[in-house]
């Protein structure tokens, strides 16, 4: 769905304001809403997050998972007009601490994060198969997955 007709720049979405409480990751300066996601979309996004965390202390690493609150600047057909927000990011703890007194979208110039993750929904199957996986390799970022909870759960992506 999208919220807005005039393409906005990268600059001008991260200071829009509609008043209301939705999310909107901006695809080629149009912003697209955000769907709130069922149930088991939030509670799969929820179980990952803390997962990672723990493994992350388990192993020693010092990273963290950060769901639904950090934006992934990415580029769509040469422009860099497009802000992804996944539902889980793994990054390490002094980039997510590095986000903290700013927009917490990691720019083109930034190390990308070690991990993301979308779980599909019915309205973004497309968009998570396709578009975010070509934006996210480009990126460089190591691993993506896409986690599939219908009809069986299952479990796609990449790892360089």
């Amino acid at each position: 769905m999208t919220a807005a007709t005039k393409k906005l720049t990268f600059a001008e979405y991260l200071q829009y304001d509609d008043g209301s409480d939705t999310q909107y990751e901006l695809v080629d300066g149009e912003l697209i809403a955000m769907s709130l996601g069922t149930g088991k979309h939030g509670g799969i996004s929820k179980f990952l997050e803390r997962t990672f965390d723990d493994e992350s202390a388990k192993i020693g690493r010092d990273w963290t998972a950060q769901k639904f609150s950090v934006g992934i600047r990415s580029p769509r057909k040469g422009r860099w007009d497009t802000s992804r927000v996944p539902d889980v990011v793994v990054l390490p703890t002094q980039q997510w601490e590095a986000l903290s007194n700013r927009e917490a979208v990691i720019e083109l110039n930034e190390p990308p994060p070690i991990l993301v993750v979308e779980v599909v929904s019915e309205s973004t199957q497309t968009t998570d198969y396709r578009s975010k996986r070509s934006e996210y390799a480009v990126l460089e970022i190591p691993e993506y997955w896409i986690v599939d909870p219908s009809p069986l759960l299952s479990l796609s992506g990449y790892s360089k």
